[in-house]
């Protein structure tokens, strides 16, 4: 028979168990995404694209009363803080890139959309796909309209054509609906 010697190593340890990290928003994979993002915008824009992408993300910041984020200094200071963010994970930069997320996500999608909709930071139909909708709901209610479909058919279509035609350029609906009924009164 053979003696088996245990020893026993349940001491106290000296190390600290808590990260350095702990204090960093635990929104890391949308902060990766976004840094991904950012870098495929990047990527993307021909020429100085560092210094155009920081300086539109800064003038729109400051435009929405942003400060504390050293965005509205030179140049090349704006490009250099701006990209300290995006290129160095960090508490101090995760938290102020928290900060500048929705004003990334709104310049991204004026200045490179497709971008945007590959890291999924906007969602919606784009503008070809809202023109393709109207001119296929259209044709739909020409079409009843054409074969004299039943009227609540041809009711369907032609208010389907109208929505749809109104998804286009939402902030002309109202224009739009109190030119209809002046005119429908004149008839």
């Amino acid at each position: 028979m053979q003696t088996l010697t245990f020893h026993d190593d349940t001491k106290e340890r000296s190390s600290p168990v808590i990260s350095n990290y702990q204090g960093v928003p635990r929104n890391n994979c949308k902060l990766n995404r976004i840094r991904e993002a950012v870098k495929a915008w990047n990527r993307a824009t021909p020429g100085a694209a560092q210094l155009h992408i920081s300086q539109i993300v800064a003038k729109e910041w400051i435009a929405r009363g942003g400060r504390g984020l050293l965005l509205a200094g030179s140049e090349h200071n704006t490009r250099q803080n701006f990209f300290r963010m995006i290129n160095d994970p960090g508490p101090k930069n995760d938290k102020s890139l928290v900060q500048l997320i929705p004003v990334i996500i709104d310049v991204m999608a004026l200045d490179n959309e497709e971008v945007a909709r590959r890291f999924g930071l906007i969602s919606g139909k784009t503008k070809a796909e809202l023109i393709a909708d109207a001119i296929k709901e259209c044709a739909e209610a020409k079409r009843a309209v054409m074969l004299d479909a039943p009227r609540h058919q041809k009711l369907k279509e032609v208010s389907e054509g109208i929505v749809s035609m109104f998804r286009l350029e939402p902030d002309l609906a109202g224009p739009l609906m109190a030119m209809v009924t002046t005119m429908l009164g004149a008839i």
